[in-house]
């Protein structure tokens, strides 16, 4: 089947007129990190797939004309920590009802009284359910960051998320071997089938450390706040 959503060199169509992988790739990067930090005042809280369709459409909407639609083809990608194969992601018309099922994990869990640590691991198996849905044909993973970054504040414990979105990449040595992976890796890894023996501890360590992280700026942001309301009432 054609992918209508690429050009003829293999670069994804886009409202920029860009050719060529690298720098559509770059563009994405600069035009996303805006958008992404600050997801939280663009719209209203509805945790469906049409509210993750808002969440996509205002971080690509710029980019692509089909910002914020659920893809129409099939996709697969061979990933490094699982040389020469592909997850199995949602056929485009289960998206809706597979991606409402997945979400809804996570509107019926209850936070109250748990620590860090139980947080941050059922966070990560809501958070890799979502993200193999893989309802759009580009941005999965960063629009699965916004959603996760303002689910998280509106349930008590807010994420670093600045400290998530450096791991968009892989870094590398000089010789081109990997030094760190991408926080995608740690998706595919988490997202993995039970009879594949998936791993989500890699990306539960980092969720729980942009949860640790998020709480501490927190607590130091409110007491930023009463201070500045004590010295009102001294002056």
């Amino acid at each position: 089947m054609k992918d209508p959503y690429i050009q003829e060199n293999g670069t994804l169509k886009n409202k920029l007129g860009i050719e060529e992988y690298d720098d559509l790739n770059k563009a994405e990067k600069d035009i996303g990190f805006v958008k992404l930090i600050d997801v939280n005042k663009a719209f209203k809280k509805r945790y469906d797939a049409e509210f993750f369709k808002t969440i996509h459409k205002h971080i690509f909407g710029d980019i692509f004309d089909w910002a914020g639609e659920f893809r129409s083809v099939p996709i697969e990608k061979i990933e490094v920590v699982i040389p020469g194969l592909s997850l199995h992601y949602t056929e485009p018309k289960d998206i809706p009802e597979e991606l409402d099922s997945a979400l809804d994990v996570l509107n019926n869990t209850s936070w109250q009284g748990k620590n860090i640590e139980e947080i941050a691991s059922e966070f990560t198996q809501g958070l890799a359910k979502i993200w193999r849905v893989h309802p759009f044909r580009d941005g999965n993973t960063r629009t699965t960051l916004a959603f996760a970054d303002i689910y998280a504040k509106e349930h008590g414990f807010p994420m670093d998320i600045s400290m998530l979105l450096d791991q968009l990449s892989r870094a590398t040595d000089e010789n081109g071997r990997i030094k760190r992976y991408s926080i995608r890796d740690k998706f595919v890894l988490a997202a993995l089938d039970k009879k594949d023996y998936p791993e989500p501890e890699h990306l539960t360590a980092l969720i729980k450390t942009a949860i640790q992280e998020g709480i501490s700026q927190e607590k130091q942001r409110q007491g930023n706040i009463l201070g500045e309301n004590k010295e009102d009432e001294e002056r």
